[in-house]
């Protein structure tokens, strides 16, 4: 699923749905960020670079997140999608990372998702 599929298909869900979706991408990242810090194969140099854009990216999220709670979504899904591709583009390193979190994410939103129903 692309980046561009993602966004359209939460653009769909209920505030609550965003939410979690949020919440859980958060959740992730921080495997992530952990996932970053103990790779061996990765420089110092790199990782830390990483780790900054993660943090400046999950930093947005909050906001959105925050938004969310007070029931006010101005186009969540969009500014969720230029936040990813912003900071994706700056470190081909963490855009890998990113994409594997995501796509983790969307996976446990869909099984969250059936397993409530």
């Amino acid at each position: 699923m692309t980046l561009t599929e993602v966004i359209s298909s939460l653009s769909k869900k209920t505030v609550e749905e965003k939410i979690v979706f949020n919440e859980l991408l958060l959740s992730n990242m921080t495997v992530m960020n952990r996932a970053i810090w103990d790779d061996p194969d990765t420089t110092d140099k790199t990782k830390l670079e990483c780790l900054k854009w993660s943090n400046e990216l999950a930093h947005r999220i909050w906001n959105l997140l925050f938004e969310l709670k007070q029931k006010e979504d101005d186009d969540s899904g969009g500014r969720l999608a230029e936040n990813i591709n912003f900071y994706r583009k700056q470190s081909d390193e963490f855009s890998g990372h990113l994409g594997a979190t995501i796509n983790s994410t969307i996976k446990r939103f869909n099984y969250l998702k059936e397993n409530k129903e």
